[in-house]
C-alpha cells in the first residue's frame, strides 16, 4: 500500500501459504451432510461452510502479514460511487476483497473517472468444494467460475481500478484443473492465479 511498509504483494502470497497449510488441519464432516432429496450437499467440513468463509479466514492470516484490518473492504460494488459511469463499459463489478488505505481514499477526490485511482489489490475467491464427491453437481462448474473470476479482475487491471490482481482457489479436493490455468492467467490478464489445496 502507498506509504505503508508492507508490501502487499508478499503479504498476499504469505497469508495463502499459511492459509495453505491450515487447512490441511481443517477437519472433515464425520457424516457428509446431503439434503434428504439428495440434491445438495454441504462443503468438506464443519470450518468453511462458504466461499464467505474463505475470505473471512484468508484476512486473518492477511493482518498476520501486516495489512490492516482498515485497509480490506468486501463485497465492494465500486461503480456505485468511486467511479464516475463509463456508458461504453458499464460499471465494474463487485469485488469479494479489496485492499486500499482509508487515507489514500481520502485523498482520491472520489468520485474520478475510471483510471485515475487503483485500488492497491482486488482478491476474488472461488471455493472448489467436494460436494461433487458426495453425489451432487460436478467440478466443471467451479473451472468456469475460477475463469469468470480471472476475468473479472483482469478488467480491474486494463481499466485502472486496481495495481494488482489475484484469484484465490481454495481447493477441497482434486479438480483437476488445467495445468495452463495460472500461466494464462498471468499472460492473458496479469492476475495471480493461488490454489490453495488442502
Amino acid at each position: 500500500m502507498s506509504g505503508a511498509a508492507v508490501d502487499v504483494h508478499k503479504a498476499i502470497h504469505a497469508a495463502a501459504g499459511e492459509m495453505a497449510e491450515w487447512l490441511c488441519s481443517v477437519p472433515e464432516w464425520d457424516v457428509h451432510p446431503v439434503n434428504a432429496s439428495g440434491s445438495v450437499s454441504a462443503h468438506f467440513g464443519p470450518t468453511i461452510l462458504s466461499e464467505h468463509d474463505c475470505v473471512l479466514h484468508y484476512v486473518r492470516f492477511l493482518v498476520g502479514q501486516g495489512v490492516p484490518w482498515e485497509h480490506m473492504h468486501q463485497e465492494l460494488s465500486p461503480g456505485q460511487w468511486m467511479y464516475r459511469a463509463e456508458p461504453k463499459r458499464g460499471r465494474p463489478k463487485r469485488i469479494d476483497l479489496a485492499l486500499v488505505s482509508p487515507e489514500r481514499l481520502q485523498a482520491a477526490g472520489l468520485p474520478v473517472d475510471p483510471g485515475e485511482f487503483a485500488l492497491d489489490a482486488v482478491i476474488e475467491f472461488a471455493l472448489a468444494s467436494n460436494y461433487w464427491q458426495h453425489g451432487t453437481g460436478y467440478p466443471g462448474a467451479v473451472l468456469t467460475k475460477v475463469q469468470d473470476d480471472i476475468a473479472k479482475s483482469g478488467e480491474y487491471l486494463s481499466s485502472g481500478l486496481a495495481e494488482r490482481a489475484y484469484v484465490i482457489v481454495v481447493e477441497e479436493c482434486d479438480h483437476a484443473f488445467p495445468s495452463s490455468l495460472v500461466d494464462d492467467a498471468a499472460e492473458r490478464h496479469a492476475v495471480d492465479v493461488l490454489i490453495l489445496r488442502r
